[in-house]
């Protein structure tokens, strides 16, 4: 078969031009996934420093759970960002309830008890987990706002949140520039393709946690430079939830220079969301 020069050169470009298309698409598609799930682990001894292997471990409420290795060890993965109650319990010693213990996302919770021998069949023993003051395993300057802290602050979405943390402002980390920020929710990245920036506005009532990292992130968030902001959002429940919040305000002239402003009464300027 003869192949002319001309053919020869469009199956050339056409060639050149799928190699390009398919560089650009991993370049668009490259996401960096950051952690959404936190992990418990710990070990389970009993009143002499001895494991207990094949403790049962679970968190109450869920369908998660371990059993510890002949060591005592266990680890439980997967866990959204919240906080829990663990039951650890074995064959002839006393029930043992955790409650509040908090799961941050991509983070490893440490929890490890010593169950003793039950007196009475189904003795149950209830403690309340600390959160350490100094955490030893963290290599980086993360702060960790949890839902029930962002109930509590004076923010209505995400970027509120993160520009009351150390180091922000107005979106800036640590004097850099806004398009130096990674922005992550539930680990997909959603910075602008254009500028960098962020591209979402996210309610706080979506919010589940936000974690803001100014500095020595790993490697797995991809493009940031001056700081990450990983969010995430709230999962769905089997009840029906729903929320409303009013915004109203007005202003009042101490005095009697009213500024050539009408002194109407509009208690309604501001917004109603839903």
């Amino acid at each position: 078969m003869l192949i002319s020069k001309h053919q020869l050169s469009n199956r050339g470009w056409t060639f050149l031009f799928l190699c390009m298309f398919c560089f650009l698409l991993v370049a668009a598609t490259r996401i960096a996934y950051a952690g959404t799930a936190g992990k418990i682990a710990g070990r389970v001894l009993d009143q002499n420093k001895e494991p207990l292997p094949g403790a049962n471990v679970q968190l109450v409420g869920t369908t998660l759970g371990a059993a510890t290795d002949p060591e005592g060890y266990y680890t439980i993965i997967n866990i959204s960002p919240g906080t829990y109650t663990i039951q650890f319990s074995f064959i002839g010693y006393q029930i043992l309830v955790v409650q509040d213990v908090l799961v941050s996302a991509d983070k490893t919770t440490m929890q490890n008890t010593e169950l003793k021998e039950a007196s009475i069949s189904g003795e149950t023993v209830t403690v309340t987990a600390e959160r350490p003051v100094v955490e030893t395993n963290l290599t980086s300057s993360v702060a960790t706002v949890t839902s029930k802290d962002i109930s509590l602050l004076p923010v209505q979405e995400l970027n509120d949140v993160v520009n009351l943390q150390a180091g922000v402002i107005d979106g800036h980390f640590r004097g850099g520039r806004l398009g130096e920020v990674q922005y992550q929710i539930n680990g997909v990245t959603v910075n602008n393709s254009y500028d960098n920036t962020n591209s979402l506005r996210i309610d706080r009532s979506l919010l589940q946690e936000v974690q803001v990292i100014s500095g020595t992130f790993d490697a797995e968030y991809g493009q940031a430079m001056s700081g990450v902001v990983n969010a995430v959002l709230k999962s769905g429940t089997e009840k029906f939830n729903w929320s409303a919040e009013v915004f109203t305000s007005d202003y009042v002239f101490s005095g009697g220079d009213r500024r050539r402003v009408s002194d109407e009464f509009r208690p309604f300027p501001g917004k109603i969301i839903n």
